[in-house]
């Protein structure tokens, strides 16, 4: 069912290279789960135009906040969750008068050829220092300082990159970084195991202080100087913009960059409910695809599953045993209060990376994926059970 999407998507990259100076015109990626939706807008509650399948392959044209946008086959544009999509290449450009392509990820290594100031290179991947690239039909090796891409940071196995040379413990060089990842925290040392000095939002700007294999070292507004992943960063070009998304309850975030994975059942079940995406929101509904209420949603995915729970959320939360926020992990039920008094009235399934999949008669109206950490979510948070073993 996936050949005239496949088959669009090709001709879709044959259009985008066709466009003048698209920073992103050989950037393609492959659907990594079963029945993605393919949106007309960024947004969850924008119309479906098609379901992808886990391997169909698309062409990405620009990246906005959590949302690739694609090509079509008659040259329109669609957008897919970037969650749902592994980059497989992305174009970079020459910043040097020249550049060795190597045969091997070693300078000693013999030169395949050399290619100059501005010209385009195809990047396929990362090896320690050096870029995986694609030069004459064949695979070459290019040490990471002297090319740049807007969409390197989002290759798979590519995490971003500080010039140190260019950074300036004052300025941060005219770089700074914003976070990428749900949230994230920011650390006294350059390991999981450093002490977290504070945790902040998606989209929280940072100066730049220096770099280390694999952390970047920042400073935030209050002045805390610290280090943070760099594979949950992007790094940008000229002044750093002010923060104006960072409130006061960000002590009540939690991070979620070492959660422990999900379970194969965990996994399955995830994606299983993820196909229901734009169900509407009927009280009282356990129908997956007519209609469902939030404790209808989650009674139902669990029970295709083999699992019986109880029809209420207030009864759900005792499924399972009890775990502290921070232990979330892939699969379990989270739990809220929307009506203002102490009983739980709304549950959802906790999916990783700070986000939940839930039915709400909200904005949203329907079965959709929302962010554990919003405000929203922050002032009605109850608890989480654990279903799954």
């Amino acid at each position: 069912m996936d050949s005239f999407w496949k088959k669009g998507f090709s001709i879709g990259l044959a259009l985008a290279l066709g466009i003048a100076g698209n920073a992103y015109a050989a950037t393609k990626g492959v659907i990594n789960a079963d029945d993605v939706n393919i949106r007309t807008q960024a947004s969850t509650s924008s119309d479906v135009l098609k379901r992808l399948s886990t391997g169909v392959t698309v062409t990405v044209v620009d990246n906005t906040d959590d949302w690739y946008k694609l090509t079509t086959a008659a040259g329109g544009t669609a957008y897919v969750k970037r969650d749902f999509v592994t980059l497989t290449q992305a174009d970079a450009v020459v910043e040097d008068e020249f550049i060795n392509v190597r045969s091997n990820a070693d300078i000693t290594s013999s030169v395949l050829g050399v290619i100059s100031k501005g010209q385009t290179i195809t990047v396929t991947g990362v090896e320690g220092d050096w870029y995986t690239v694609t030069y004459n039909g064949q695979k070459g090796y290019v040490y990471n300082d002297n090319i740049q891409g807007d969409m390197l940071p989002y290759l798979n196995g590519v995490t971003a990159k500080v010039n140190k040379a260019e950074v300036d413990t004052t300025t941060g060089g005219g770089i700074y970084a914003v976070i990428t990842s749900t949230s994230l925290n920011l650390r006294e040392e350059p390991n999981t195991d450093a002490d977290v000095i504070d945790c902040y939002e998606n989209g929280y700007a940072f100066n730049i202080v220096g770099a280390v294999d694999g952390w970047v070292k920042v400073s935030d507004d209050a002045g805390n100087i610290g280090y943070v992943k760099a594979e949950y960063v992007s790094l940008k070009n000229g002044e750093k913009p002010e923060n104006t998304t960072y409130d006061t309850q960000r002590a009540n975030v939690v991070s979620y960059e070492n959660e422990a994975p999900a379970t194969v059942k965990a996994d399955q079940m995830i994606s299983y409910a993820k196909q229901f995406i734009g169900t509407p929101y009927v009280y009282g509904g356990t129908d997956l695809t007519a209609g469902v209420d939030c404790s209808g949603f989650i009674y139902s995915v669990y029970k295709d599953f083999g699992i019986t729970l109880d029809r209420r959320s207030r009864d759900q939360i005792n499924d399972g045993a009890r775990v502290a926020k921070e232990d979330l992990r892939p699969g379990d039920l989270v739990f809220f209060n929307t009506g203002g008094d102490s009983v739980i009235s709304h549950v959802g399934m906790y999916i990783g990376n700070g986000e939940y999949i839930h039915s709400t008669n909200g904005a949203a109206n329907g079965v959709t994926i929302s962010d554990i950490n919003s405000n929203y979510a922050l002032n009605t948070y109850v608890g989480a059970a654990r279903i799954l073993d």
